[in-house]
């Protein structure tokens, strides 16, 4: 019988509190060190059983040696969050960058790679996808032009404009329809709510408004 979701995360907290309790500081760049391994114990634990000075003892440093880098947990998560956006990020231009080519149906298939990245990214992650739009998220000290995944969906959006794909009377709304949809449908995959595959019908579906048409243009998968 496979035990309750609670009692493992008990036992895996108590395996990972007792990692490295004596393990030696041999880290170059402690800021670095500590925001990784925070990651790390998010990712694993989820953010509500990481503490600064839990993350201090698995780098191998007394707590206020941390605490030169971080204040407190709240710092810490906020910077694990926006490193967190960044590997959102990377994980899109890896995604976006096996679709070549300067045509609409390059444009589309790249609109449909960036999103699924999204989507993608949320379910190996999960709880530093949630950590990224959680109580900690640095979004509200980061303008758009500091966000890496608005900059692609902007310059996504600005592509499929230029081959035509994006009405212009949708165009000054497209950013925001198109991240809610596909933000929406990734926290509704998490939560169980819809099967993995849905998000391809809202990307259709998005392809269909952004274009302000009732036809859909066939977008290879």
């Amino acid at each position: 019988m496979t035990p309750p979701k609670s009692i493992m995360k008990r036992e895996l907290s108590t395996r990972v509190l007792a990692r490295n309790e004596k393990a030696p500081y041999h880290h170059g760049d402690l800021e670095v060190a500590l925001l990784e391994e925070s990651k790390k114990l998010v990712s694993l634990l989820g953010v509500e059983h990481v503490s600064l000075r839990q993350v201090a003892v698995n780098v191998g440093v007394s707590p206020s040696a941390a605490y030169h880098h971080f204040p407190d947990k709240e710092a810490l998560l906020k910077a694990a969050a926006r490193s967190t956006f960044e590997d959102l990020a990377e994980f899109q231009e890896r995604a976006i960058a096996d679709f070549l080519g300067i045509s609409p149906l390059a444009a589309r298939r790249r609109f449909r790679a960036l999103g699924m990245a999204y989507v993608a990214f949320a379910r190996e992650n999960p709880n530093l996808f949630r950590l990224c739009f959680g109580p900690y998220c640095a979004g509200d000290e980061m303008t758009r032009e500091e966000s890496r995944p608005w900059r692609l969906l902007v310059s996504g959006l600005n592509e499929l404009e230029r081959n035509g794909e994006v009405h212009p009377k949708v165009r000054p709304y497209a950013e925001i329809l198109v991240w809610s949809a596909i933000h929406g449908v990734a926290n509704l995959i998490l939560d169980e709510l819809l099967p993995d595959d849905a998000v391809d019908n809202v990307i259709d579906s998005l392809v269909i408004a952004l274009k302000g048409s009732t036809t859909v243009k066939k977008v290879v998968k």
